[in-house]
């Protein structure tokens, strides 16, 4: 008999991938549609709008809305309590919001009143996600976010492509995409009847914001850690060298959406895990399916990589493959430091996520800054890899202290092993021959059987 543990993870993965790729797929459709219709300018404008709310949206809330998925998830958990405390909380930086709107005209803020209400209706709509998927709303979750893609697709084709309405347009489908997925989560979860205002309580509101408040540095330290390198490679190599960076990026990118379909699911798992059996069983073999089927993917990729570049970029770009390996292997560190950081949030000890991240930080600043003059670009994925890879081996030491880990060394050792030998091979050819494609191919092959184990390990538990 399959694992229930197993299968509600598998099965919320599939739930969350319906959502997060169908709204990727759309997002990338339309980047197409838009920027014909919109000046660069206009784009550029609309990115910085969009990147400033989303470094905005944790610190105007601090981070409400991740508490509200952790307490609801609590075993005896009063779900009244956590929504009414939350919602109340976001609707007093709503109004705080509000009060900002006088100062921003008179400092000639562009866009300033539909930048407020993009904030204040995407604080909301963040909570209720957070709040139903946290209450086990997983299909009402994942089909929110296909539909909010939608409303945005719709609106925006009629605001921009129809009426020219240029970066108001956009804003215009970026607010009603939120509100028509607030009025969606909220009438289909009946999110009224969580609320009630006897349930307000200032130290249960306290408890909530002492585990939410470290996850706002920890975002922006993050954040400065995935780009540090970028101003690295501006200030040493040059625009031209940042450009060939940013577009190997791109590759790693596609295994990050499928890995954030993942850790939404895995959050839920780990919240539940941790409540019922603290022995780590669970957990051990989920890190190291992740690791395996990790590791599987990236030399997948790597077997494919220039054939795929060559229908992909243009020519000029084509020499950002080889950067590409490394940074998958950034990747995979990244996103395995994720998985570990879930184990923080099922603990509610977040000022350990806080503290791991402040040091990967550093360790990445030093070493780009000593690697990328010797190495150039491969040395600003090396200083990605290694801080990453840093972050991971303190998180994993400093977790054991919750749940007891078994990784998996051996594999994971000769994987890695193999997906270097399979990166050299491919920059020392002189040209891509039928011998080179089946040591990658064999290559390929081994790291399957290596690691097929721990993802049967997963089934079977």
């Amino acid at each position: 008999m399959g694992n229930t543990k197993t299968q509600k993870l598998v099965s919320n993965i599939g739930l969350f991938a319906v959502g997060s790729l169908g709204s990727k797929l759309i997002s990338f459709i339309l980047i197409p549609i838009f920027t014909k219709y919109m000046s660069t300018t206009e784009f550029g404008q609309v990115d910085l709008i969009t990147t400033t709310i989303n470094m905005l949206l944790p610190v105007v809330a601090f981070s409400i809305a991740d508490a509200v998925f952790r307490f609801v998830m609590d075993k005896n958990g009063d779900k009244v309590a956590v929504f009414t405390n939350g919602m109340s909380f976001t609707g007093l930086m709503v109004l705080m919001i509000g009060l900002a709107y006088p100062i921003l005209i008179m400092l000639s803020v562009n866009y300033v009143k539909y930048i407020l209400i993009y904030l204040c209706v995407g604080l909301i709509q963040s909570l209720m996600q957070n709040f139903v998927r946290g209450i086990g709303y997983t299909k009402l979750f994942a089909i929110n976010g296909l539909l909010s893609s939608l409303v945005l697709a719709g609106i925006g084709i009629y605001r921009i492509v129809l009426q020219h309405s240029g970066v108001v347009g956009y804003l215009d489908a970026l607010i009603l995409s939120n509100v028509v997925s607030i009025i969606f989560l909220g009438s289909l979860a009946k999110v009224w009847q969580f609320y009630a205002i006897s349930s307000l309580n200032k130290y249960f509101l306290i408890s909530m914001l002492k585990y939410s408040m470290p996850l706002i540095p920890n975002a922006f330290l993050w954040f400065f850690t995935n780009d540090a390198s970028r101003f690295f490679i501006v200030g040493m190599i040059g625009l031209t060298a940042n450009g060939l960076y940013a577009v190997a990026t791109k590759v790693p990118t596609l295994i990050n959406v499928f890995y954030t379909v993942f850790s939404q699911a895995w959050q839920i798992s780990a919240v539940e895990e941790y409540e019922k059996n603290r022995n780590g069983r669970f957990f051990s073999n989920v890190l190291n399916a992740n690791i395996g089927l990790s590791l599987v993917l990236i030399g997948a990729v790597i077997v494919f990589l220039q054939p795929m570049m060559h229908v992909f970029v243009a020519p000029d770009f084509f020499p950002a493959w080889q950067i590409v390996p490394i940074l998958l292997l950034a990747s995979f560190f990244s996103n395995l430091s994720g998985f570990l950081g879930t184990i923080y949030l099922a603990t509610k000890q977040t000022i350990g996520i806080m503290k791991t991240t402040v040091l990967g930080m550093l360790v990445n600043v030093i070493l780009n800054s000593v690697l990328i003059p010797l190495l150039g670009l491969q040395g600003a994925g090396m200083g990605a890899a290694l801080g990453f890879a840093f972050v991971t081996l303190i998180r994993l030491r400093d977790v054991h202290k919750f749940v007891r880990l078994k990784v998996s060394r051996g594999p994971l050792v000769i994987s890695l092993i193999l997906i270097i030998f399979m990166t050299v091979v491919q920059l020392v050819s002189v040209e891509q021959g039928v011998t080179l494609y089946l040591i990658l191919i064999l290559s390929e092959a081994v790291l399957i059987v290596i690691n097929i184990r721990s993802l049967l390990n997963l089934k079977n538990n």
